[in-house]
């Protein structure tokens, strides 16, 4: 059933006052007008959770939003506060998947709420295929970024050497397990956000625990397989084995 026109026609007014949908054209924005809802939301109401499957995208028309990261201990990191006029859930709606934030109304909040589907559709008929590519790619970016300010906000140093040093190896197409890197102990410090006499304690251990079978002065090789099921425990694991 389709929505009043006079509540298709507000919202259509909402839509062209955007910038960052000022690139649509008018049948687009009918369209899109259609299925886009005005939501009120009451101050202290959850908008979605972290790792929600992404259903909307989000303009905050009035009222503050706050975008934000918990730990499994409670420990709270603010991505972002949005005021008026911002727009949020791009980047995991263009490139696939989950929310990478809990979102919160900070005070009594009127949103617009797009379908992703009907907003992922609009903006493919914008742009060209190798445009939305290259969307996708950043959107992806964004993605690795925020959980590398995850790890560097929640997660002590051996914990981020051990999850970077996991994701450089998955990236590896490889059957076997042990994988060779390329990378010194100063590389791995300036990917963890650490320093190098730090990371070098930290491979010890690894090396002690069988993580890392072999170094040489232009790498190391770690055993994926070991090294993933330590990853799965070091919620339960404050620190290595001496």
């Amino acid at each position: 059933m389709k929505p009043p026109m006079n509540a298709v026609s507000e919202v259509l007014d909402d839509l062209r006052s955007l910038p960052c949908l000022s690139g649509l054209g008018k049948d687009d924005l009918l369209i899109m007008g259609e299925f886009t809802k005005i939501r009120e939301i009451a101050r202290n109401e959850v908008i979605f959770e972290e790792s929600d499957p992404v259903k909307f995208f989000f303009v905050l028309k009035t009222g503050t939003v706050k975008l934000y990261k918990t730990s499994q201990e409670g420990r709270e990191l603010i991505i972002k506060i949005m005021g008026p006029g911002d727009y949020f859930c791009c980047a995991p709606l263009c490139a696939g998947g989950n929310y990478m934030v809990r979102a919160i109304a900070l005070e009594d909040t009127t949103l617009i709420v797009i379908p992703s589907k009907a907003f992922t559709q609009a903006l493919r008929n914008t742009v060209s295929e190798t445009g939305w590519r290259i969307i996708s790619g950043l959107c992806n970016k964004i993605h690795y970024l925020s959980r590398l300010l995850e790890d560097l906000a929640f997660k002590d140093v051996e914990k981020r050497v051990m999850t970077t040093l996991l994701t450089l190896s998955s990236q590896i197409p490889q059957k076997d397990d042990f994988i060779s890197l390329q990378l010194s102990h100063q590389d791995v410090a300036s990917m963890t956000g650490t320093v190098r006499e730090v990371v070098s304690r930290t491979m010890s251990k690894l090396k002690k625990e069988g993580v890392i079978t072999h170094t040489s002065v232009k790498g190391f090789t770690i055993d994926r397989g070991r090294l993933s099921m330590l990853v799965k425990k070091q919620t339960s694991l404050p620190s290595l084995r001496m």
